[in-house]
């Protein structure tokens, strides 16, 4: 293959996932199911006996939730940056079973997605709408280029941990404590219900085990 070919084919997964997040917002829009904010904010009551993003925003300083939405922000950076550092460092091999693993959890929250649709608790609580400069960074490229609901479980963080987990298999275990910023900072934004964060983290989990056992049995 030539390399201009190869460069073009490693980062088609980026354009795959884009596409896909727009597909599942297209087909949630069609089925129009009802929205499952009620029974969103059940789970999160029994699972935190609050609503833990109102809870942070209640309690945190304003420099601290400010950091976290840095956080938020820094996906941007994450996604593009685990694979390719990933690749350099540990050969073609291990570059695509990180982006098998992060497929399948971007797969498995884009294809529930159409079936919990939901609002962000950022719309629904005004306690979300006192931010600072990074909150408005993110809502500016959330107001272009999201689908406009609420994604059950979170791409974001089932994407992130998958990702870190299979740096951590290359013991680079920096990409953790990133990950679980991110996932706290999709609450504390209101970008997320605490449950679809867990949910996140369930599924990242599972997609990077069974992405890896899948390599295993083609190699």
């Amino acid at each position: 293959m030539r390399p201009e070919t190869r460069r073009i084919t490693e980062w088609l997964p980026l354009a795959a996932i884009i596409f896909a997040y727009e597909a599942a917002g297209w087909v949630s829009r069609r089925m129009a199911r009802p929205l499952s904010d009620g029974f969103l904010q059940e789970w999160d009551l029994r699972l935190f006996s609050v609503m833990p993003g109102v809870w942070m925003q209640q309690r945190l300083p304003r420099p601290a939730l400010d950091g976290l939405e840095l956080f938020y922000f820094s996906y941007y950076i994450f996604v593009p940056l685990a694979p390719w550092l990933l690749l350099r460092r540990n050969g073609e091999k291990e570059f695509w079973r990180l982006w098998i693993c992060a497929g399948l959890g971007y797969l498995v929250c884009d294809l529930l997605f159409p079936w919990f649709p939901s609002t962000p608790p950022r719309r629904l609580w005004p306690e979300f709408a006192a931010g600072g400069t990074p909150q408005v960074m993110n809502l500016l490229v959330l107001d272009r280029f999201s689908v406009g609901g609420n994604v059950f479980p979170s791409a974001h963080v089932a994407a992130t941990l998958s990702m870190a987990l299979s740096h951590g298999r290359s013991s680079r275990w920096w990409f953790l404590p990133w990950a679980l910023g991110i996932a706290l900072s999709t609450v504390s934004g209101g970008y997320h219900y605490g449950v679809d964060a867990v949910c996140g983290m369930a599924v990242g989990a599972a997609a990077e085990w069974a992405g890896t056992h899948i390599l295993r049995r083609w190699s």
